[in-house]
């Protein structure tokens, strides 16, 4: 061929379609039915925090508004938002592969490595915060390092502040990216313009646009009345959930394990692109500018990550798209080293690269392995026995831990059996999804129990939900068994338990519920005066 880098970009835009194809069928984890419903309910005219209930900053709940706006309330709904940015990233890598190294190849390897990882985190680690956040930094680079012309470059300053105010509401560490490209900018217009203070303006828009963001958002909460609720929620709560983390812990310690997860857990593709990025040499003048770029906003990930002290791998989901651009270098340099060697370099690389996708999976905490359920996923959109429908493809792949969709599916059946579409319900326990696919009403905004059962928060907590539950009282209530998470509530127990050292709420259900059945680990109770009156 007269341009061999064709079948790269061939490559590249075959694994990107691939891994689309496996994300357009991921189910919803925990976190997802969370954010659905909060975005659902925004579409109903409902405040997060102060109607329904979660701690996570207010972004992802518009982004799944928005998904479900454009979409229809289903799970494919925020997954083809997700599709929609992985593609768009891989432009703005081309974009940025353009600009650095004066090759557009170099960015689309980058970008297929950063979607395959991304299939890789699987239906858990997905459509997360931390997953848009990476997107709106990836287009903030390119409004970074756009030529503008000298009237409009004013104009591409405030999209790099209004894009990064948009990633601190998704989550505030990723806001931090602002700090390096606006330096960027500075020492660029500093050079450019030769003024004394040159390089103040391009600090103080990019600024003063992502402020404005991010005002924007808390005057509107302001506005409809949800302040004190968020306030608690985010000034309150969650600083206590950080804190579980460092108990013991030493600031040094936890940046050095962030960085190594980052570079070298999850992916053995991107750590061997990496390596090859930084030990061969540079194939364009600006290439080094842009590797210095791209280290400091990870730099500032990986430190965000690390105070958040979870370590949970979508913490990651922002940072591995920056690291598998610059794995994308390095696998150009590398294929282009071995052109020189003809037939047998070509098929040396292509063997290389087979390995190293082969060596790690990105997460390892599921049943079986990424290729072997990309395959399963393949058989259901084939409509390939025995995974014709959804449900029987839910029921083999989307379980982890204590988690279960196959079962939220089937107690969200029972209670649309049982009450009807204005009835009001209560899940006591970490299923929010089970109000969704139901399509009932929680009586209370707390959607799930963690702030009931952890020591910092409880006794105010427990508080408000007997107050909300006797305002509007539940016609069924769901407990939950087995949902034990020690760096979520600060406790071994589950809900079953915790109840038992909750005696103002066991005494409610005592006195106004009756168990009616089990379904896997959840208890249903229905109200008594319910019962006598269909009766």
């Amino acid at each position: 061929m007269r341009d061999p880098d064709a079948w790269l970009r061939f490559a590249a835009w075959l694994v990107v379609v691939f891994a689309a194809s496996q994300i357009a069928v991921f189910s919803f984890g925990r976190d997802q039915g969370i954010y659905a419903l909060v975005g659902d309910g925004l579409l109903q005219g409902r405040l997060p925090y102060r109607d329904l209930w979660d701690f996570k900053p207010p972004g992802i709940y518009f982004v799944y508004a928005l998904a479900q706006a454009l979409f229809g309330k289903s799970m494919l709904a925020v997954r083809l938002l997700e599709i929609a940015g992985l593609f768009a990233v891989m432009f703005a890598f081309g974009r940025l592969g353009q600009t650095f190294f004066d090759n557009r190849t170099a960015g689309y390897l980058g970008g297929a490595v950063a979607a395959l990882i991304h299939a890789q985190l699987e239906f858990w680690h997905t459509a997360q915060p931390e997953t848009f956040g990476g997107f709106l930094t990836a287009f903030a680079l390119v409004a970074t390092t756009y030529d503008y012309a000298r009237r409009k470059k004013v104009l591409g300053w405030i999209l790099v502040g209004l894009l990064f105010g948009a990633a601190f509401l998704l989550k505030p560490p990723l806001g931090g990216g602002a700090l390096v490209c606006a330096a960027y900018l500075a020492k660029k217009e500093q050079l450019a313009a030769e003024r004394r203070f040159a390089a103040v303006w391009p600090v103080l828009t990019v600024a003063l646009s992502a402020a404005l963001i991010v005002a924007l958002c808390l005057s509107w909460f302001a506005l409809r009345g949800g302040w004190p609720a968020l306030w608690w929620t985010l000034g309150e709560f969650t600083p206590g959930y950080t804190s579980l983390s460092w108990e013991g812990q030493r600031a040094p310690g936890m940046l050095y394990y962030a960085a190594e997860e980052a570079f070298f857990k999850f992916s053995a593709l991107a750590a061997a692109g990496v390596i090859a990025a930084a030990t061969i040499s540079p194939i364009h003048g600006r290439e080094r500018e842009g590797m210095f770029l791209l280290l400091g906003i990870i730099a500032l990930h990986i430190t965000g990550i690390a105070m958040q002290g979870k370590f949970f791998p979508y913490h990651y989901a922002a940072t591995l798209p920056l690291i598998a651009f610059i794995s994308g270098l390095g696998y150009y340099k590398l294929w282009r080293r071995c052109l020189a060697g003809g037939v047998g370099g070509v098929v040396a690389y292509a063997a290389f690269i087979v390995a190293v996708t082969a060596m790690r999976d990105a997460v390892r905490d599921l049943p079986q392995g990424f290729w072997e359920r990309a395959q399963m996923r393949l058989a259901y959109i084939l409509r390939r026995p025995p995974f014709e429908t959804r449900e029987a493809l839910d029921r083999r792949l989307y379980y982890v831990a204590d988690y279960n969709l196959d079962a939220d599916r089937a107690v969200a059946l029972e209670l649309r059996s049982r009450t009807g579409s204005e009835d009001p319900i209560f899940v006591w326990g970490f299923e929010p999804i089970i109000y969704w696919l139901a399509e009932r009403e929680p009586s209370s905004r707390f959607i799930y129990n963690v702030p009931q059962r952890t020591e910092w928060e409880r006794d105010y907590a427990r508080r408000e939900l007997m107050r909300e539950l006797s305002e509007r009282p539940p016609e069924v209530i769901v407990v939950q068994r087995n949902d034990v998470f020690p760096a979520v509530t600060g406790q071994v127990s589950d809900s079953k338990h915790d109840l038992l050292s909750f005696p103002e709420l066991l005494l409610w259900v005592d006195e106004r519920y009756e168990k009616i059945t089990v379904i896997e680990d959840f208890e249903l109770y229905e109200r008594r005066d319910q019962k006598l009156g269909a009766r």
